[in-house]
């Protein structure tokens, strides 16, 4: 006998305004936003002399590509089924519901992404043709990360493509417009500090598994299993946690600020992992591991000025 449906602990918006914030997905900004932070960090650790105009642009951008990215799965998602009212288990979805044109979300998507090549522009002024080869791949993999015949969501590398443009080109990317230089460290940190947004992903489909299977996706956590799912998930943000103490060379600090990191990894979003394992719960499960990649950035500047 199939399951019932949970009932949806979410508050459908109501007025227009709200509408659209719920379609853009403010709770899930923090993961670009977060590895432009971590990069400034970097910087100012380093004694550069980091130009605040810049700075703001980067986030601007990312920001500006995480949104219509959001914007454009909402409709991509309406549109192939797979978002039924019904038996949804995440946040509720605005053009699914019928609270937003897919047209009007679509264009907003545009505009968004229009924003975000205009801050480009002046990137590419500072950057070169790198920034330039970045922002058009993060611009493309935008489009077609819901959409198109062999859509990356749908498929099983969405954790690696998130891996790279919200961990590794994200933070050294950043890094590179604020020094002028390419670091190999920046490129380490962004790959612990990306562990985490991979994790969100991880965790949202392990949650839609069986609606994604039935839809005829193949991501990880279906080629996985529920199990290993889990296991894939433990493994890398333990894997995350360890970071500090490998990039402070092994120091006194890092370790400490590691065994901390791991031990909240541990207690809070692994052990509801392990309690929840499937269903709405599993939304609590995402937020914490999105708040962990927040809580991994503050505590590595511990060690970044100590």
């Amino acid at each position: 006998m199939a399951r019932k449906p949970e009932p949806s602990p979410f508050t459908i918006p109501s007025g227009l305004a709200a509408r659209w914030l719920a379609a853009m997905r403010p709770k899930t900004l923090s993961l670009s936003l977060g590895p432009v932070v971590l990069a400034l960090m970097i910087a100012i650790s380093e004694g550069q002399n980091v130009p605040w105009f810049v700075s703001a642009l980067i986030l601007i951008a990312v920001l500006c590509i995480q949104i219509a990215t959001n914007l454009w799965n909402d409709a991509a998602d309406a549109a192939s089924g797979l978002d039924d009212r019904a038996t949804r288990l995440g946040p509720p979805r605005m053009t699914s519901l019928g609270l937003l044109r897919p047209i009007e979300v679509r264009i907003a998507s545009f505009v968004f992404l229009a924003l975000a090549a205009l801050c480009g522009l002046w990137l590419i002024h500072f950057g070169g043709w790198p920034i330039f080869a970045i922002g058009a791949m993060g611009i493309i993999c935008a489009l077609l990360y819901s959409s198109g015949p062999y859509p990356i969501a749908a498929s099983p590398f969405g954790e690696c493509l998130v891996l790279i443009f919200f961990g590794l080109l994200a933070v050294a990317g950043s890094h590179y417009l604020l020094t002028g230089m390419w670091s190999p460290f920046a490129f380490l940190a962004g790959f612990y500090a990306g562990l985490p947004a991979a994790g969100v992903l991880t965790i949202n489909n392990h949650r839609d598994r069986e609606g994604d299977i039935k839809g005829g996706r193949k991501t990880l956590a279906i080629l996985l299993g529920h199990d290993q799912t889990q296991h894939f998930y433990m493994l890398i943000m333990s894997l995350s946690a360890f970071g500090p103490w490998h990039l402070s060379h092994f120091s006194a600090n890092g370790l400490l600020i590691s065994c901390l990191l791991l031990v909240v990894v541990w207690l809070i979003p692994i052990r509801a992992l392990r309690h929840i394992e499937r269903g709405q719960g599993l939304n609590k499960v995402l937020a914490q591991t999105a708040a962990f990649q927040m809580l991994w950035i503050a505590l590595f500047g511990i060690v970044l000025f100590a």
